[in-house]
This record gives structure tokens, C-alpha cells and sequence, in this order.
């Protein structure tokens, strides 16, 4: 039986929920392969802050500068050390981790957008980018500190727009429906309820993570960008 380890970062309880519902479905091929998932949730650490404070501030911006500029690289950093922090939280939990274990790196970016394409216009996509600089940035120090390959775990980063519910959405086929919703207009359409600390465990369950399953990861691959590159690189991690 293999094991591997998953540390998730997120912005609070029903988001780790769902993104270890996704990992699951994707990793263990719908429980099919003969592997064990342990899951950690990293619940000290949280890119929410550092997200928001880049988009609310390179909005403002008239250029298009928004890889180079002083918000990218102050957003940089704010990855960096909330992987510093996440990685030694991992290392509290997991016995010896190994290159086989990941972490997810998720938030939410608050920001709705008003089609998919526009995910892939100005300042948006640069999240992306900068989330991926913030990564090599830590592997570089753990390098330096003596660590191999072999005992860093693969960071997945994920920041979703608006919310982590978005993939609830596409699950449900709901994206072409209720284009261009706002972060609480998509929890109320989903939930019922914009307080999501009064969600039941068991609405949560079957408002939601009922609906994340092989054929709806499909759904969630077409309807939301940003989900394309996280789906694929957890699909590799069910053959190694």
C-alpha cells in the first residue's frame, strides 16, 4: 500500500473540505488504486491577506507592470513565507516527507470574473506567476539548507476566482446558469447562507462535496481556467 502525504492551505474549514474532496477524487482514481491518503490541514497558515492585498492594489495600477512592481514582489515574499511556515508544520505531522507528498496552496481571490477568458487578462493571470516565483523562491532556501529533491514535497498553488465555490459551481453545471456571480451571491446561490461557519457538516456534504466526482472534475477542468493546471499536476501524483 502506498502512502503519501497531503497538506492543504486555505482560507478556512469548508474550502480545506473541498479541495481534499478534489485531491481525493484525482489522486486515488474514484478509490480505485491501492493507495492511502493522510491528510494534514495547515490550518496556522493562509495566503487570504497577501491575495487580497495584490489585487486591491494593482487594480489601481495604469501599466501593465504587474510581475516586476513592488506588489509583486511584496506578494512574492508573502508566498515564500507562508510556505516556510506550512512546510514546518508539514514536518510536525509527517513523519519523513518525501518528494511523493504535496502541499496545496489555495486561496480565494474575492474578484469575480465575468467570463472564463477574462481569467487569463492583466493582472490576473500574473497571480499565477508570481505564486509560481514565490515557490521556487522556498525551494531555493530549502536547497541551501541542505535539503534534496527527494524530501521537499510538491507544491500545488491554487488561487480561485472568486471563491473556492466556484468549483462547487461547475460541478453542478451551474457556471453557464449564474455567470459572474460575487463570493457571497455564489455561497447563497450553493448554500443558502453566506455564513458559512453555520453550515452543517452534513449540508456541506450534500450541497457540495457530493457533486466533486471523476465526471464533475471534467465539468470544473472546462468551465474554470484556473482549476487546469492544479487538476493536472494532481493527476500525475496518482501514477508516481
Amino acid at each position: 500500500m502506498v502512502e503519501r502525504n497531503i497538506g492543504i492551505v486555505g482560507d478556512g474549514a469548508t474550502d480545506r473540505s473541498i479541495f481534499r474532496k478534489v485531491s481525493e477524487c484525482i489522486l486515488s482514481n474514484g478509490y480505485e488504486n491501492n493507495v492511502t491518503l493522510n491528510y494534514c490541514e495547515l490550518k496556522r497558515q493562509t495566503l487570504h491577506d497577501p491575495v487580497e492585498k495584490y489585487c486591491r492594489e494593482v487594480i489601481k495600477l495604469n501599466s501593465g507592470c504587474y510581475l516586476t512592481g513592488e506588489q509583486a514582489a511584496e506578494f512574492r515574499r508573502a508566498v515564500t513565507n507562508t510556505l516556510y511556515g506550512a512546510f514546518a508544520e508539514f514536518e510536525k505531522e509527517v513523519t519523513e516527507i518525501s518528494n511523493r507528498d504535496i502541499i496545496l496552496l489555495t486561496a480565494d481571490s474575492e474578484h469575480t470574473l465575468t467570463t472564463p477568458d477574462d481569467y487569463f487578462k492583466d493582472w490576473r493571470f500574473s497571480i499565477s506567476k508570481i505564486l509560481v516565483g514565490g515557490i521556487e523562491t522556498f525551494y531555493g532556501a530549502k536547497a541551501r539548507e541542505g535539503y534534496t529533491h527527494e524530501y521537499l514535497p510538491v507544491v500545488i498553488p491554487l488561487v480561485t476566482f472568486p471563491s473556492t465555490e466556484i468549483f462547487i459551481a461547475a460541478a453542478k453545471d451551474l457556471i453557464g446558469k449564474k455567470p459572474g456571480k460575487k463570493p457571497g451571491e455564489l455561497k447563497q446561490l450553493l448554500y443558502g447562507t453566506t455564513n458559512l461557519q453555520t453550515l452543517r457538516e452534513e449540508d456541506l456534504q450534500s450541497k457540495a462535496l457530493d457533486f466533486i466526482t471523476m465526471e464533475s472534475i471534467g465539468r470544473i477542468f472546462y468551465h474554470v481556467p484556473e482549476s487546469r493546471t492544479f487538476i493536472q499536476t494532481l493527476s500525475l501524483g496518482k501514477y508516481s
